[in-house]
């Protein structure tokens, strides 16, 4: 019985080791949100963190494959040739929905589409989801408790939709109260 006993807490302890070592290897979403949200304030921002994310296997994690599709839609801006231009934006745009698909609801993930599409210059054509993605996410910072995990990322979302001039008057008044709940 002793043996059996630590044989399991052995066992045990390499799964934990083996799981805090993979872990570890992983990007951790807090650091890519806060890199994604400070991006344009860096040369070279948004190609830095798609590099980082480039290698990484997060096909599987959708707000890891969204924030490597918006950095690459966004690394367009930083990359020189027509070809590669739309390679880094289609890529990216690719990555966005492949996420949005594997979490729909997500406003998160909508939120990164939608901040793609209103910087995606208008020849490209990606308009189509404005109005749907601008209403789930207004939705879910109305809805939303705050949080530690979730005050820095909603704050972030709508001090960037109050830049924008996307928001109607209503709506601008009900995300600058709802903001003031994830800035305390």
């Amino acid at each position: 019985m002793k043996k059996m006993r630590t044989l399991f807490v052995s066992l045990l302890l390499a799964i934990s080791a083996f799981a805090l070592g993979q872990t570890a290897q992983a990007p951790v979403i807090d650091k890519i949100r806060q890199q994604y949200f400070t991006m344009n304030q860096v040369d070279n921002g948004a190609l830095n963190l798609y590099f980082r994310l480039k290698d990484q296997k997060i096909s599987g994690d959708p707000a890891l494959l969204a924030y490597r599709g918006a950095s690459s839609a966004a690394s367009a801006a930083s990359v020189d040739g027509v070809r590669k231009k739309l390679q880094y934006f289609n890529n990216g745009k690719q990555e966005l929905e492949q996420a949005i698909a594997m979490r729909p609801l997500d406003a998160e993930l909508r939120f990164l589409r939608l901040a793609t599409q209103l910087n995606a210059p208008g020849f490209l054509g990606y308009t189509n989801d404005i109005e749907a993605d601008k209403k789930l996410i207004l939705q879910a910072i109305a809805s939303t408790a705050p949080n530690p995990s979730n005050s820095y990322l909603y704050s972030q979302i709508s001090a960037f939709l109050l830049a924008t001039d996307k928001l109607s008057v209503q709506e601008r008044k009900q995300l600058i109260i709802n903001k003031q709940k994830f800035e305390k």
